[in-house]
């Protein structure tokens, strides 16, 4: 029988394994560093001396091949990794996604007022934008090194690509607010622990979620391993 927290029944269920969590905060973490120095040469980039602008690139040069690495190793998991890991899970490709995707889409266009449909992966409306996120990410990423074989100074500053290159930069901070805005407005409004999941792998659900989840996902299913009780115990009954 479940265990009862906070008056509901929770069903805590491993989604995430340990090398997609571990590649989700790698790329998190090199990214937010990747925005600290870029953001201190599209500010300071024409009066910085040459000892400060190498200072500054060699950390950016450096970490942006730590988030190249995270990334291709993301998109590889699109195609050969758990089933939460693939393209699959991020595009509504099913008739249960395409509703949920418009469910979903309801819930934040209406400022939560409407009912977010649980999902065992990703939001199927979020979905989508990760995808866009690692093909805007991997043209970074390319732009980035054909910079770095540049020469230095005027000519790669005044360069076609830094320009991309900056616009990208920009696209990419629009997302990582968007994205942290959804996270905190779905931790407030909704429930799935999904900050949290992203630690330790697991998602709660209520019992009513989860039987619901479970006669739209039958195939889903198949792939999981579930205890129901609170989530602090969960590891020991998965192993």
């Amino acid at each position: 029988m479940a265990n009862v927290t906070h008056n509901k029944d929770v069903v805590s269920v491993k989604i995430w394994d340990p090398f997609l969590r571990i590649l989700h905060w790698w790329l998190a973490i090199t990214l937010m560093a990747q925005f600290a120095t870029g953001t201190i040469f599209w500010i300071w980039g024409d009066d910085l001396s040459n000892a400060m602008m190498f200072s500054v690139n060699a950390p950016h040069f450096y970490i942006g091949y730590a988030f190249a690495t995270a990334l291709a190793l993301r998109i590889t998991l699109l195609f050969v990794g758990p089933p939460r890991s693939r393209w699959r899970d991020l595009l509504p490709l099913k008739p249960t996604q395409r509703r949920n995707w418009q469910k979903t889409f309801l819930y934040y266009i209406t400022l939560f007022r409407h009912p977010c449909p649980p999902s065992l992966g990703h939001n199927t409306f979020a979905g989508p934008v990760y995808i866009g996120f690692f093909l805007v990410a991997a043209a970074q990423v390319a732009i980035g090194i054909f910079l770095s074989f540049m020469p230095g100074g005027t000519t790669q500053m005044n360069s076609p690509w830094m320009t991309v290159h900056k616009y990208l930069f920009f696209a990419l901070i629009a997302f990582v607010v968007i994205h942290l805005a959804a996270v905190v407005a779905r931790e407030i409004n909704g429930k799935n622990n999904i900050t949290s999941a992203m630690i330790h792998g697991y998602k709660e659900f209520t019992e009513a979620e989860y039987k619901e989840l479970l006669s739209s996902n039958n195939d889903d299913h198949k792939e999981l391993t579930f205890a129901v009780g609170d989530i602090s115990n969960t590891p020991a009954h998965n192993g």
